[in-house]
């Protein structure tokens, strides 16, 4: 365990939760990598305090010390699946031989022992990576099985009690925020004895308020993990953070400290994901998630998230919204069960519950309106009957082909994923996050390879349905498809070849042992594509006859999915024009 923990490039340095299990107002998460930490601290005036707590924070142990002198960043924090440790560095030896003499700290009614750190963490660490670790099994009448990794300044311990969640399992493939939120999650402990669902209680937005900071503008290896193979920041990687972020937040509400009792709560819907203003690769990334409405089964968690202008004003703009529905399930029955009340006290929480409600009858009046449902209006109508003849046209005169007409089927793309392990969840099912993360990549690739004069932007996802659980084993397709674009500007305007795109990306899951596929979700993204300056010269030098690209649909079916893609555009620029899209970010 102390090898997996060395060889860890990403080093977490201050996960700040409140009190209790995970029912922090904030959550901050930093990585330092840069070349400053391959020694930690100095090794005169460092105090070790070992086996905390995940949900103890630095502003804890500030309090703990408030009438010492502590050196400039002198608080490190390290952390395994369930246990803390803090070295705390003292300006002077003065106030170390008082920190010595107070032999413990008390936090949540335990007890945890300061002792004198005798060689600098650096050299701990690289000592253990060589030397042999000896393992010594105990057993009491709380736990069974205890591991305890020995070494001369660190005792690690591994839980096997019955009573908790597996703390041995690890996420190797998820982000430092999201295996953070997900080893504070399982550190609930459980009682096998109780098989009825407590007593529901009423909490406030701001009790399972999490908040994340990614500080891209210092922490080069941090920010390296989520480019993009062009410079950009990775979209995939945001959306799986976003997952994990609503996720802890529905389980800091829904469940309750010391209860015994664990529930599920599961992404039944994302109703949209909307980019405001670009993401900047070197600027910080603040991620802000509370709740906004509650049901009751169900509940909407709204995230906000901002860039941090680091070279004016310093100041947080906003820069991505989302709204995540999620829903509690009986790990027992699986099915839907009661969850938590909402108190909402401010005029903000009582817009935003106002607001949530809203988006619950907007849901079913989309549900309901839906082409599988109801004819298309007289209007689309008219759409569809003007496609079908240009598609007639066509296989009438195949000697001129119309250049800037797609069919629809010729854009298609799928991917094959075999589900491995290392994607699930704490569940033990495939992560959504993942999923949504492999659906934009698939989604973006199909728009690059029929719109390649530009780098497609991000600027939605609307309507993402999660139907079916994935399963670890399982087979996945994802099928992507061009299902709409529209030009930015006039539809005679062929020089600026500015695109809005509409893909749709349907996953289909197969269970190899049976071979029968389902429809398991529906992402639906929509991008801009606008060629650069340098590649509008290019296409200018090359003084072709320029045609504005259009998807055309050749089926009833295409045509559905096209009008659908439609709906979905016309809607987003309805919302980027609102000069009210930014009031989600105003305070109190």
């Amino acid at each position: 365990m102390i090898r997996n923990l060395i060889k860890t490039k990403t080093k977490i340095n201050e996960i700040k939760f409140n009190r209790n299990f995970l029912s922090s107002s904030i959550l901050k998460i930093r990585n330092h990598n840069d070349d400053s930490n391959n020694i930690l601290f100095s090794n005169s005036n460092t105090i070790e305090i070992q086996n905390l707590p995940l949900n103890i924070t630095t502003t804890d142990l500030l309090n703990q010390f408030k009438n010492y002198k502590i050196s400039p960043h002198g608080i490190k924090t390290k952390y395994n699946t369930d246990k803390g440790f803090a070295y705390i560095t003292f300006e002077n030896n003065q106030d170390f031989m008082k920190a010595i003499d107070k032999k413990l700290i008390s936090f949540n009614n335990l007890n945890y022992s300061i002792e004198p750190i005798k060689q600098s963490l650096s050299s701990l660490l690289l000592s253990s990576s060589s030397n042999e670790e000896e393992e010594v099994t105990t057993t009491t009448s709380e736990t069974i099985n205890t591991k305890v990794v020995q070494h001369e300044n660190v005792n690690i311990i591994s839980s096997l009690n019955s009573n908790h969640y597996n703390h041995s399992i690890s996420y190797p493939n998820q982000s430092a925020i999201t295996q953070q939120l997900w080893f504070a999650r399982v550190s609930k402990e459980v009682n096998p004895a109780i098989t009825e669902a407590p007593k529901l209680t009423t909490k406030t937005p701001e009790e399972s308020k999490v908040e994340v900071i990614l500080p891209f503008s210092s922490d080069l290896q941090l920010r390296e993990n989520y480019l993009s193979p062009y410079g950009n920041l990775r979209i995939g990687r945001f959306l799986e953070d976003l997952d994990a972020i609503a996720t802890a937040v529905a389980f800091k509400h829904g469940e309750n400290e010391n209860d015994g009792y664990k529930k599920m709560f599961v992404t039944v819907s994302v109703d949209t994901i909307k980019i405001l203003r670009p993401l900047i690769p070197d600027r910080d990334i603040k991620m802000e998630a509370k709740l906004s409405w509650v049901g009751n089964s169900s509940m909407e968690i709204m995230i906000r998230v901002f860039s941090k202008d680091n070279d004016k004003t310093q100041q947080w703009d906003p820069v991505l919204v989302a709204f995540f529905t999620m829903v509690g399930v009986d790990p027992k029955t699986m099915k839907p069960t009661l969850i938590n009340s909402l108190k909402v006290e401010t005029p903000t929480e009582r817009r935003l519950f106002a607001e949530g409600e809203q988006h619950k009858l907007q849901r079913l009046n989309s549900n309901q309106q839906s082409l599988e449902k109801l004819p298309p209006t007289p209007t689309e109508l008219q759409t569809i009957h003007n496609l079908f003849m240009i598609s007639k046209q066509q296989h009438q005169s195949s000697d001129v082909v119309d250049r800037n007409f797609i069919p629809m089927n010729s854009t298609s793309l799928e991917t094959v994923i075999l589900c491995q392990p290392q994607e699930k969840n704490i569940n033990g099912q495939i992560f959504g996050g993942y999923l949504m993360r492999m659906a934009f990549e698939t989604a973006y690739t199909t728009c690059f390879m029929k719109f390649p004069e530009s780098l497609p932007r991000f600027r939605s996802i609307s309507g993402l349905k999660f139907l079916k659980p994935v399963e670890i084993g399982d087979i996945l397709n994802m099928e992507s498809t061009i299902t709409y674009s529209k030009p930015m500007n006039s539809e005679d305007d062929c020089e600026n070849q500015t695109y809005y795109t509409q893909v749709e990306v349907l996953a289909y899951v197969t269970d190899p042992s049976i071979g029968e596929k389902k429809l398991s979700n529906v992402f639906n993204f929509t991008f801009y594509c606008a060629p650069s300056k340098s590649q509008k010269e290019k296409l200018q030098q090359q003084n072709t006859n320029k045609k504005l690209k259009q998807i055309l649909p050749q089926t009833y079916s295409e045509a559905m999915r096209y009008l659908t893609g439609k709906r979905i555009i016309d809607s987003y620029i309805e919302f980027d024009q609102s000069p009210s899209k930014m009031d989600i970010f105003k305070n109190e």
